[in-house]
């Protein structure tokens, strides 16, 4: 869910919500494309939290990827964000 500080018009007047079964959402992806995948709720807090991802995704390498919000938080429009571990 992302709230009305973390969205641009016209949606900046309601709550965005995450999809109903988000695990769901990441396993169709896998199925579809072969890529693994999260969905992930962060923000300039430094804080991450992981509401789905497909098997063999690591929490840990997600929070320590995601933890500086490298997406941004404001206007940058970035709804999907690549990762790859340096090893």
């Amino acid at each position: 869910m992302d709230d009305v500080t973390g969205t641009l018009p016209p949606y900046d007047q309601f709550i965005v919500l995450g999809p109903d079964n988000p695990q769901a959402v990441v396993d169709e992806i896998k199925r579809e494309t072969g890529l693994a995948c999260a969905i992930v709720d962060v923000n300039d807090l430094r804080r991450v939290k992981v509401l789905a991802a497909t098997a063999g995704v690591s929490e840990t390498f997600l929070n320590d990827a995601l933890r500086s919000n490298p997406a941004g938080n404001a206007d940058e429009q970035t709804p999907v964000v690549l990762l790859r571990p340096l090893t």
